[in-house]
């Protein structure tokens, strides 16, 4: 799974590279702005957030009925119920879209009509993207309870493709610039969409439409559904929130969090989401079956190897903020200010990584107990924590504020997701979980070593090879680290090692 979402991610970065070295700061707002609800559906419902409270019941169904008659009318009763109500949510986004942004945007925004007009038109091509990746987040959720990771995880690939490929189109091509940006997200929703639902047919298992699809198991997946996709959708919610207050800054301040964001997810969608979609299945198994000495050992061990691989990307991240964003941003309508302005928030989402991280990886052992209610509320609780500290925090450091704001309220989201987790009889070992932790943060402090060391490679390979002094950086603080891992003899390390034998 992981190696399907570095693919899309990498093409995705190719694209913003290309988004803000080819289009001026009012185009790019406008562009993030009208993206960000779309976005937000995406990410909310594609990165695992439909499978929470579909996957358990699907597993539990094929558990109690092993002719799959059972599990199919499931799939087939979610699938038809989805296609009804999303096809009259898109329909009725799509109409009532300038009302959704007065409630999204600041009026400090809608001031420029331009820039506000141009976000309108985005957000019309756009919103329709919203109806097939739904539909792609149920495919994936079926090929995921199927056991297959990686396909779901590459067609986002497709996505970004259509993106980057509609970015290069002249502008002439289209009634007005920044039309294409729009288009790319449409047509690439389709192609993902497409593309899962051939694989699902190659395997007997696309749902079917039926006009009678109310049963006993859509109730109990619908019952799970809103507290699911708001307990895992915290992030999500945090990213509308911080659109409305960004929205009401200096212009460029939303394209800086959107890039600095996509920055954030690359690591993020590689492991803690990644780890946390195919956890998932496994932990509904071992619950539904009741072994939860079993259970527990393996969320351990899930949530030690998530912490092992995120801490090293947390560090290079905010060691090498302004030479990452430098390398790959710094040229074209990109200019020194953007890069100064994005690295500085890419340093506190370096922070936020390893808390969100944790999160991402706790969640999926509420649901796989088939409890909603506790990860809803305190996402609930920490979103509303973020929007009143926002302001304060503005106020005092503008821009960078905001984004402190939604790291506090991301480490009140792990701390008590952790300390939950004993109420329930499935709590880590504290003493197996601080060890290994030590070591982790033990060889990080070499990695670190290495990171200051870029400077040094930037004056013997000069300005012109930056990428290859960064790309040393980054590959000498790898092998210091899994070095020092080894010598410690961290566990994970030695997991990783038998995975991929030499």
């Amino acid at each position: 799974m992981a190696s399907g979402t570095l693919t899309s991610r990498i093409l995705g970065l190719l694209r913003d590279i290309a988004l803000g070295a080819l289009f001026d700061r009012g185009v790019t707002d406008a562009w993030t702005a009208a993206f960000r609800l779309p976005n937000f559906f995406r990410r909310l419902l594609g990165e695992g957030s439909l499978s929470v409270s579909f996957i358990p019941v699907f597993m539990e169904a094929q558990a109690g009925d092993p002719s799959g008659v059972r599990a199919r009318n499931l799939m087939n009763s979610l699938y038809s119920f989805l296609l009804v109500a999303l096809g009259v949510g898109t329909l009725l986004g799509i109409i009532y879209i300038e009302p959704l942004f007065h409630l999204l945007l600041s009026e400090a925004f809608m001031a420029d009509p331009e820039k506000w007009e141009l976000t309108l038109r985005m957000g019309r091509i756009m919103f329709g993207f919203v109806f097939f990746v739904s539909g792609y987040a149920f495919y994936m959720g079926i090929l995921n309870a199927l056991g297959s990771f990686g396909l779901p995880a590459a067609a986002p690939a497709l996505l970004n493709i259509s993106m980057l490929v509609f970015t290069f189109m002249p502008q002439e091509w289209f009634p007005q610039k920044g039309d294409g940006l729009a288009w790319g997200v449409l047509i690439g929703g389709l192609l993902q969409a497409v593309f899962l639902a051939i694989a699902l047919i190659g395997r007997g298992y696309f749902p079917r439409f039926q006009s009678r699809f109310w049963s006993r198991d859509l109730k109990t997946v619908l019952r799970g559904m809103g507290p699911g996709l708001v307990g895992m959708g915290l992030l999500q919610f945090s990213t509308l929130v911080n659109l409305y207050f960004a929205s009401s800054l200096s212009q460029g301040s939303i394209s800086y969090i959107y890039w600095a964001d996509r920055l954030l997810e690359l690591p993020l969608s590689l492991i803690s989401v990644s780890l946390g979609a195919a956890l998932l299945p496994t932990l509904s198994h071992l619950a539904s079956q009741g072994l939860f000495e079993k259970f527990r050992e393996t969320a351990q061990e899930s949530f030690l190897m998530n912490l092992f691989l995120a801490w090293p990307a947390a560090l290079g991240l905010f060691f090498l903020a302004e030479p990452i964003v430098e390398t790959l941003f710094l040229r074209g309508h990109f200019e020194q200010a953007d890069l100064v302005a994005t690295a500085s928030i890419l340093k506190i989402y370096a922070v936020s990584l390893v808390l969100i991280s944790c999160s991402r990886v706790l969640m999926p052992l509420y649901y796989a107990m088939k409890n909603t209610s506790m990860p809803m509320v305190l996402a609930l609780f920490c979103l509303l924590l973020h929007i009143l500290m926002a302001p304060i925090f503005m106020r005092q450091w503008g821009l960078q504020g905001l984004l402190l704001s939604g790291l506090f309220s991301a480490f009140v989201n792990a701390s008590m997701l952790m300390l939950g987790l004993a109420r329930w009889g499935v709590g880590f070992e504290v003493k197996k979980v601080f060890y290994s932790s030590a070591k982790f943060f033990a060889a990080g402090g070499g990695l670190v070593a290495v990171l200051m060391s870029y400077g040094i490679f930037m004056e013997l390979l000069g300005r012109g090879l930056q990428m290859l002094a960064l790309l040393i950086t980054i590959v000498l603080a790898m092998i210091v680290y899994f070095s020092l891992s080894a010598l410690l003899k961290c566990e994970e390390f030695s997991k990783i090692r038998r995975s991929f034998p030499l």
